[in-house]
């Protein structure tokens, strides 16, 4: 969290108030949002804020891409800085309620602020931010037409993990989370604990689509506000109102009324309906 419809939603609030604004001036109040922080508490790598700095300054946005859950801040000299936001990122145009751990400010007396409770999320300079390892090795997106039936069958085939953990991955389909494969596998009529490799065909195509269907509406309710998680405007997403099994433990199910179960996989709380899940 936040997940694909999360930085989605951010990517396009940023393309509306920052495209073609020049960064003016950068303040690092946290310099391990630059180097990340490693398993051992540790930097995961070098990077000097004079040089990050230096890097930045005076160029010109050409565009906010995204790539899953990556955003990346692309420059008219086609450097980019990519964010990721991890658990509790948040980029905001008007000053947090919590100290902020980068700020950018522009012409126009435009301002960015990347805020992170749990100081997990990261920025990185890229000279080609598509190329980048974490990148280029994500399956393919959870919105993209390539997703189908026939795609997710040679990517499981022979596999025997749970598709909850698969989906989870980033390997086969980006961009999703714990929230979005506990609603596309109930929308879908699937156990999560099902092995990936012996999902029938026809299972597979209700799950392609059931993929890009809660992806594309959460979009369209701005996110999934859950905890930390708001827009760029500092306003909560809508999703969590139309969710249908996610954080549901013990409610009836809205299909057959069996009240859900949760299951742990992977050390995340899985919720589904035992009648209608299979």
């Amino acid at each position: 969290m936040p997940e694909l419809p999360e930085v989605e939603t951010i990517r396009r609030d940023l393309s509306s108030a920052l495209l073609r604004r020049t960064v003016q001036s950068i303040q690092v109040k946290d310099p391990f949002v630059l180097t990340g922080i490693g398993p051992n508490g540790k930097p995961r790598r070098r990077v000097k804020t004079a040089e990050f700095e230096k890097q930045i300054l005076g160029k010109r946005i050409e565009s906010f891409d995204r790539r899953a859950k990556y955003l990346a801040m692309v420059f008219s000299d086609s450097t980019a800085l990519v964010f990721h936001l991890r658990m509790t990122g948040q980029m905001l145009l008007e000053a947090p309620k919590y100290s902020e751990r980068i700020r950018f400010d522009f012409d126009g007396e435009k301002s960015l602020y990347f805020a992170d409770r749990r100081r997990f999320g990261e920025v990185v300079f890229s000279e080609d931010w598509e190329k980048e390892p974490e990148i280029a090795a994500l399956g393919v997106e959870a919105t993209h037409r390539d997703l189908s039936g026939e795609y997710l069958r040679t990517a499981f085939r022979g596999r025997s993990a749970p598709v909850h953990s698969i989906l989870l991955s980033q390997k086969y389909v980006s961009g999703l989370g714990n929230i979005y494969v506990t609603e596309a596998l109930f929308a879908a009529g699937i156990r999560p604990t099902k092995p990936c490799g012996r999902i029938a065909d026809d299972k597979l195509e209700a799950l392609s689509k059931s993929i890009r269907q809660v992806i594309s509406q959460s979009i369209e309710h701005r996110g999934y506000s859950m905890s930390t998680y708001v827009d760029a405007l500092g306003k909560k997403g809508r999703s969590q109102l139309f969710s249908k099994a996610y954080g549901k433990e013990g409610l009836p199910c809205p299909r057959c009324k069996t009240l859900f179960k949760r299951v742990v996989l992977g050390g995340r709380g899985v919720v589904f309906c035992k009648s209608c899940q299979r």
